[in-house]
């Protein structure tokens, strides 16, 4: 198996985020598969996918590295069991841990991009990797809140499996992160409205920001490659 990480000049290692972007997005693709009968094992097998490359692209070393090992391994358990259980309980576990994860990965993958002093075909699919998380957390956010206070979103069908309402709820989270809001699902409760304002706020200001970084960073390696040495 090829090393997750790879080497920077001064001999640090910068984790990889190839295998994990192209998993995410084949999840994204794939999730609308939910609503044909007997895929919903294909879907979570995917969602297994990207704990896995989640862990294997971005853990870190030592007691840390294991303690997020370990926290990915149950968030695989605490899922795979509200599939095959089914439980309103176990359900709303396995998305709660769900973000918590997300969250976690998110936080180490800015780390790593707001470290580099270089812009990458790496560290630009890492910025990609931390945009599309961003969106399947509150697609999970979303789904907690219809879970516990059902009609929180109208254009939902009648009698979602657990699946399906995943995967309406990733679809809607991605409109709202893209700011494109077509319409045919709606937040209308008094939490979700806000959430979804503000998944839309933080995507907006998300491109704005790193955008504007990873161009700063592209001008100034530039600069500093065509400044004559001393």
């Amino acid at each position: 198996m090829s090393n997750p990480y790879r080497f920077l000049p001064n001999g640090t290692k910068s984790p990889n985020f190839g295998a994990l972007l192209v998993v995410l997005c084949l999840l994204i693709v794939v999730a609308p598969l939910a609503s044909v009968a007997g895929s919903a094992l294909l879907v979570e097998s995917l969602f297994g996918l990207v704990l896995l490359a989640g862990a294997y692209s971005v853990a870190w070393r030592g007691l840390q590295r294991w303690s997020f090992l370990a926290f990915t391994a149950l968030t695989f358990v605490v899922r795979w069991c509200a599939l095959l259980l089914g439980g309103l309980r176990l359900e709303l576990a396995s998305e709660v841990t769900t973000v918590l994860w997300i969250v976690l990965v998110i936080v180490i993958v800015l780390g790593e991009l707001f470290r580099r002093h270089d812009v990458t075909a790496n560290t630009i699919m890492g910025s990609i990797v931390a945009y599309l998380l961003l969106a399947i957390a509150f697609a999970s956010l979303y789904e907690i809140l219809e879970r516990s206070q059902p009609g929180s979103f109208n254009g939902i069908p009648e009698g979602a499996t657990f699946h399906q309402l995943s995967d309406a709820l990733i679809y809607f989270s991605l409109v709202s992160l893209t700011t494109m809001g077509y319409g045919d699902i709606v937040p209308v409760s008094n939490l979700a409205r806000p959430l979804a304002a503000l998944e839309g706020v933080i995507g907006t200001l998300y491109l704005a920001v790193m955008i504007a970084r990873l161009v700063g960073l592209h001008v100034a390696s530039g600069v500093s490659r065509k400044e004559p040495e001393h």
